[in-house]
């Protein structure tokens, strides 16, 4: 008999022999082995000539179906490879029949491990030349799933062959399991999957059926390994968990029990230290790039941008996670689906910091729900909130697994977890002491209360660790090693991602009235400052010029520096979440580039104009007028600084730790720009990394420093001043000098790239 069966995952085979089609469900059979032949005696009983009498067995066990090769004279093939026994995984095909050259009379399962298996439907190949398969609604067959792309494939009836062609699809076609490159000819019972949809060819028609289903999720032997004052230590021991679709889990236990550990290595966030973790019977992290598709993650802190409505938040969120040729309707639709699920609707046009806390949570929650997904975490996402928010929240999440999702949340609060049907328990260094349904944990710990089990885990977690290890409770998960999925190349449009986050870079900047009043004042301010100081001597003396182009070349390195010193720590928990939903790195970084040059432009016009406009400055520089070059000089300066500042925000683990290094970055700035001190030896060397004295360089090139009288040649006039090769008054050395700031900002960026990369996929 099967254990707890309501608990289990439920295995349904579809059975294509002739042109019969019938579902089987294995559960109902309520046995762990089912056997299949032309015989009688058999369970599942078959008439083609090619099956054995007795040709082989389906065993379910510890939450998972394996096929069984009988001994049988024609074999057993599972997409299309010859097995004796094999774990199997939802959207196998099992096969009796010659997979190169298919037989008249061959049989094909296809096992559905959800539960429940939709219409198949039927399409006459031979009555049209193109079959067209896509999101698009004119398709042939639509597949109404945002993984799918708008115009994914095509069947081509050409000299009696069927051809499937992938239409440069976002993400790919598996033609029995493997992906396909390309074009291929279809032969008979081939299994096409794409997305949440399976095709069979059987003979000159077409069986498909499209699902709309949550998935299966399987832990195995789960150890996460940290160092903790130069000591290893194990924050989650070997931790076995099988989930099954559409569940709705909470992982429960008291602070440091290692639940959050636990989610992330199995949501793909971190990879475990050892163990291995299935999704639909795929490993997860062998197939990242295909299963991450299916997966939403809400973290702990908010994935939202506080100076965004909820419209536009939701909106910049369909335009990355969404197909790039979703059409605008297409994603209004979706962002209105969304906020109706989350309870939101009404909320549009209000400003995310606006929202309460619990709004928050939803807002974040209608981010990940954008993209459609499959298997659902959230880390704690009723902390910190009242009990009647909590319970509205988990409410939502509720009908959200009702509507087929799998949902997994950790949580500390215990009021809401009859809502679930599965909760486990953690206890101290992350040990399971219970998973199960959540009347089972209370007869399992003898308590009338969730709130007494954390008491009984604190006082004695090994014991509970062991009596659950002993209980029938217990998953016990075992697979094969599984194959890898060949991975499609992520196909995200640079320029679309580049596109949308520099709009939502500049929303975020313009939507921030303070912050954007502070940014453009910076500049006239410092400009009107400098007007006081200077006299009218200023663009004679070389002394005073030296000084005010000093201060100019500070400024305006200030400028870039405070323009983007927590630009990147500040967004760190989003960054990470859109990285793993396919995010360019390349696009983030330039969006943030372009929009910051915008910015520096706009303070450098002002610097300069507004200095311009006080003070009587020369007309002409080194090759256009003063004001121009010193613009451009200002410019390439502050965005040079702007790139120090991004460096700086990439080390800094929050924006307040960012604003430290300001005054270590600047400090350089003066001391060896050459300006204050003498350089000799290792500090001229130093100098020439530095962008203060390149940009003073610049400025005293525009304004012919060489050419100015200083003070001793005002009291000893025949005192003559050697020319500084610094300022060579020549569009050359302009030139040379602006290459070299823009060299900094470039190698700048470049090593801001790497260390981002490095972070985010370290974290994995």
């Amino acid at each position: 008999m099967l254990d707890n069966l309501t608990d289990k995952n439920q295995y349904i085979i579809t059975v294509i022999e002739d042109n019969n089609i019938r579902n089987i469900d294995l559960t109902a059979f309520n046995k762990s082995k089912i056997s299949f032949g032309r015989g009688e005696d058999n369970d599942i009983i078959l008439t083609s000539p090619l099956v054995s009498m007795n040709h082989g067995y389906f065993i379910i066990q510890n939450n998972q179906i394996k096929v069984i090769d009988n001994q049988s004279t024609n074999g057993i093939f599972v997409n299309n490879n010859k097995v004796v026994e094999l774990f199997l995984k939802d959207g196998d095909s099992i096969k009796i029949d010659d997979p190169i050259e298919p037989l008249i009379r061959g049989v094909i399962f296809i096992l559905s491990t959800n539960g429940k298996v939709s219409e198949w439907k039927q399409l006459d190949l031979e009555n049209k030349n193109i079959i067209t398969i896509g999101r698009d609604q004119t398709s042939d067959i639509v597949i109404d799933h945002v993984s799918v792309s708008l115009k994914h494939a095509t069947i081509i009836n050409k000299n009696n062959n069927f051809i499937i062609r992938d239409n440069n699809s976002t993400n790919g076609i598996l033609i029995n399991g493997i992906m396909l490159k390309g074009e291929c000819i279809l032969k008979d019972r081939d299994v096409i999957l794409i997305a949440n949809a399976k095709l069979i060819v059987n003979k000159n028609f077409l069986l498909y059926q499209v699902n709309d289903y949550g998935v299966s999720l399987d832990a195995i032997d789960i150890v996460k390994t940290v160092k903790v004052k130069g000591k290893k230590k194990d924050i989650s021991q070997h931790i076995s968990l099988s989930i099954k679709p559409g569940q709705f889990v909470a992982f429960v236990g008291g602070s440091g029990t290692g639940k959050s550990t636990f989610m992330n290595c199995i949501s793909g966030v971190s990879r475990p230290t050892s163990g291995s973790v299935y999704i639909n019977g795929n490993d997860l992290f062998k197939n990242y790039a295909v299963l991450k598709n299916i997966i939403g993650y809400v973290p702990q802190q908010d994935i939202v941008f506080n100076d965004l409505t909820l419209r536009d938040m939701l909106k910049y969120a369909a335009d990355l996670r969404m197909p790039d040729d979703a059409s605008i309707e297409e994603k209004k639709s979706r962002i209105k689906s969304v906020l109706e699920t989350v309870e939101l609707t009404g909320k549009e046009d209000v400003m995310i910091k606006n929202l309460s806390g619990g709004q928050r949570k939803r807002a974040s929650i209608a981010v990940e729900l954008i993209a459609d997904p499959k298997l659902f975490f959230l880390d704690e996402p009723t902390s910190g909130l009242d009990p009647g928010t909590e319970r509205s929240i988990m409410k939502t999440l509720r009908k959200m697994a009702n509507s087929g999702k799998t949902i997994i949340l950790v949580t500390h609060t215990t009021l809401n977890l009859n809502l679930c049907d599965k909760i486990a328990f953690f206890g101290i260094d992350g040990r399971l002491c219970f998973s199960g349904k959540p009347n089972d944990a209370l007869s399992f710990f003898n308590v009338d209360d969730f709130v007494d089990i954390y008491t009984l885990l604190s006082k004695d977690t090994e014991k509970w660790h062991q009596i659950f290890n002993n209980s029938t409770y217990k998953d016990h998960v075992v697979r094969d090693e599984s194959t890898t999925i060949m991975q499609k190349k992520n196909k995200k449009s640079f320029v679309k991602q580049f596109i949308t986050l520099s709009k939502r870079y500049a929303k975020t900047i313009i939507n921030n009235k303070q912050q954007l009043l502070l940014l453009l004042a910076q500049a006239p301010i410092i400009a009107y400052l400098l007007s006081i100081v200077v006299t009218d001597e200023l663009f004679s003396s070389y002394d005073e010029a030296k000084t005010f182009l000093f201060a100019m070349a500070t400024a305006s390195i200030w400028l870039g520096l405070l323009n983007s010193i927590q630009e990147i720590c500040k967004e760190r928990v989003t960054l990470k979440k859109e990285y793993m939903a396919n995010l360019k790195l390349t696009a983030y970084l330039s969006s943030k580039v372009i929009i910051q040059c915008i910015l520096g432009l706009i303070q450098s016009i002002l610097l300069v104009a507004t200095f311009s406009l006080i003070v009587e400055v020369p007309e002409k520089g080194v090759f256009t007028s003063w004001s121009l070059e010193m613009i451009i000089v200002c410019f390439v300066t502050i965005i040079s600084a702007s790139s120090i500042g991004l460096v700086a925000s990439c080390v800094s683990k929050n924006p307040s730790v960012a604003m430290s290094f300001a005054p270590l970055l600047l400090v350089p700035q003066l001391l060896f720009s050459g300006m204050l001190f003498p350089l000799e030896d290792i500090g001229e060397k130093i100098s020439n990394f530095i962008l203060c004295r390149f940009a003073v360089e610049g400025f005293g090139t525009i304004n012919n420093l060489n050419n100015l009288t200083d003070s001793i040649q005002k009291i000893v006039p025949t005192y003559i001043r050697e020319a500084e090769d610094f300022y060579t008054f020549t569009f050359e050395h302009l030139a040379e000098d602006i290459g070299i700031i823009l060299l900094m900002m470039v190698v700048l960026t470049v090593v801001c790239f790497f260390i981002l990369k490095y972070q985010l996929e370290r974290s994995k």
